[in-house]
């Protein structure tokens, strides 16, 4: 296989970003939300950020990362979401899916945002570079496309002709407008996408970078922040213009290795290849609380509810971890870690959880209430086949197959659609919405087993929409079976009647 050159004349970049990604997809699944200002992080009470907010909103000063309160303040005919997760991964998923169909180099940088390149595929889409199909020089090619030649009726398309059908192919497949830069570089398929915003195409044509460059201000440059800035105002250094005026060994000086890559970007340069993604090295969920937790079943039932998601997704990767390390934070702020290793790598939600568990009780030794709990799943590899004692195969298959059906269920009908295990204690004392536990407490308080879960630990109890099921223990059958009225009953109820 050839390598790849990334310094070639010619290579075409692209960046595709979707606009106000989360506040869009919530106006794509209601459409009464359209030409709405809408505001996706939470409620207007609550103590959180912005996390999307629609045009419409911008136009009132609403900004990403931007306190609630103020937002509020700011535009408070708004639709304020508390947002779900779940649809915007399965947005980002499709996205990406049309993407791989366009490049054979995609690197996903955000949830809403990836890198396109497309070595090898010139003559797939006919996709000429009228400066290079002549056999001209690099520098007859600038030449050439200073005087803007193009292309002869019939001889291919431009990089812009097919931006924009990566363009209407994204919202062909999911009703999402989105923002594509084409350049060539990652650094100028950045700005040129920041250019085409919202919802357009642009393209930095290669040969005109640093024209383009020069009146920027340098905070444009990805990597120069107050501190940097402030450092080359001293030297008067404004715009991108002067800052590519400074020789590069006097920024190299100045600022370190930084300084060369200053010198690079000033230049329009970046040589960077695109990184498709690579295996994890750790899989981690956390929650911090809103308020300090002091009840130990509460704290261990939100990391039963961590390591399956965790585990979950360990299952999607098809990994196994077998280093297990807990993270808890008092709330004084004092944070401790322990990490052990399984004998073998897992990815059964019960056996992580079992040493889990031992962790969390060996730091939890302080009367401070809790304040953040979290699992770090590391040492992965790749699923393999154990050799088990005889009488342990077939109970670790048929919880395998549980939590397969687990995963079905959840990905199907949201992730709160079953509450498992230790998690039964969260009901009631924390709020939850189909695909999470939030970390705001319930103002009401209900005996821990109300909600019910037999005697046996290995019990699951499941609401999927307006229905009940009771998943009953792996022990006995993998079958789903009526959930009972007569099961949610209080603990001294169970207790009077010996069952």
């Amino acid at each position: 296989m050839n390598r790849v050159d990334f310094d070639k004349p010619g290579r075409v970049v692209m960046l595709a970003d979707v606009d106000a990604f989360f506040a869009q997809v919530e106006q794509v699944l209601h459409p009464e939300l359209r030409g709405k200002p809408v505001i996706v992080g939470g409620l207007p009470g609550e103590s959180s950020v912005v996390a999307s907010a629609s045009y419409e909103a911008r136009a009132f000063g609403v900004r990403t990362a931007m306190p609630l309160s103020r937002a509020y303040r700011l535009c408070p005919q708004a639709v304020f979401l508390k947002g779900r997760f779940s649809h915007y991964r399965k947005a980002a998923v499709e996205i990406l899916e049309v993407l791989e169909r366009f490049a054979p180099l995609v690197e996903p940088v955000s949830l809403d945002e990836a890198y396109l390149e497309f070595p090898g595929c010139e003559r797939l889409y006919r996709l000429r570079r009228p400066w290079l199909t002549d056999g001209s020089t690099s520098d007859e090619a600038t030449s050439r496309e200073r005087n803007h030649a193009r292309p002869a009726k019939g001889d291919g398309v431009t990089p812009i002709d097919l931006a924009e059908r990566i363009k209407r192919a994204i919202k062909a497949r999911t009703q999402l407008d989105v923002s594509v830069g084409v350049g060539a570089n990652k650094l100028m398929a950045k700005l040129a996408c920041k250019l085409a915003k919202p919802a357009g195409v642009a393209w930095i044509r290669s040969g005109y970078e640093a024209e383009f460059l020069a009146p920027l201000v340098v905070s444009a440059l990805p990597g120069i922040g107050r501190a940097t800035r402030r450092r080359l105002k001293k030297f008067n250094v404004r715009t991108v213009g002067e800052l590519r005026k400074i020789p590069p060994d006097l920024l190299e000086t100045t600022f370190g290795t930084p300084g060369r890559t200053l010198a690079q970007y000033a230049r329009g340069q970046d040589p960077s290849p695109l990184a498709p993604p690579k295996r994890p090295k750790s899989v981690s969920r956390e929650t911090t609380f809103e308020t300090g937790v002091m009840d130990r079943a509460v704290v261990e039932g939100m990391l039963y509810y961590i390591t399956e998601r965790a585990c979950r997704r360990l299952r999607q990767l098809g990994l196994k971890a077998r280093c297990v390390t807990v993270k808890l934070r008092y709330s004084d702020f004092e944070t401790c870690l322990l990490t052990r290793s399984l004998p073998e790598a897992t990815d059964q939600d019960h056996r992580i959880y079992e040493l889990a568990r031992e962790l969390f009780r060996r730091l939890f030794t302080r009367r401070v209430r809790v304040r953040l709990i979290g699992v770090s799943l590391s040492s992965l590899s790749a699923e393999a086949v154990h050799q088990r004692p005889l009488f342990e195969a077939d109970g670790h298959e048929k919880r395998g197959r549980l939590y397969r059906s687990l995963d079905r269920i959840r990905e199907r009908f949201g992730f709160s659609a079953v509450t498992a295990g230790r998690s039964v204690n969260l009901l009631g004392k924390l709020e939850q919405d189909e695909e999470a536990f939030r970390r705001n407490r319930l103002d009401t308080t209900y005996p821990p087993a109300t909600f019910g879960i037999g005697r046996r630990t290995d019990t699951y109890f499941a609401r999927v929409g307006s229905k009940k099921y009771c998943l009953t223990s792996v022990l006995k059958k993998d079958v789903v079976l009526p959930f009972h009225s007569s099961i949610r009953r209080t603990r001294n109820e169970r207790q009077k009647t010996g069952s």
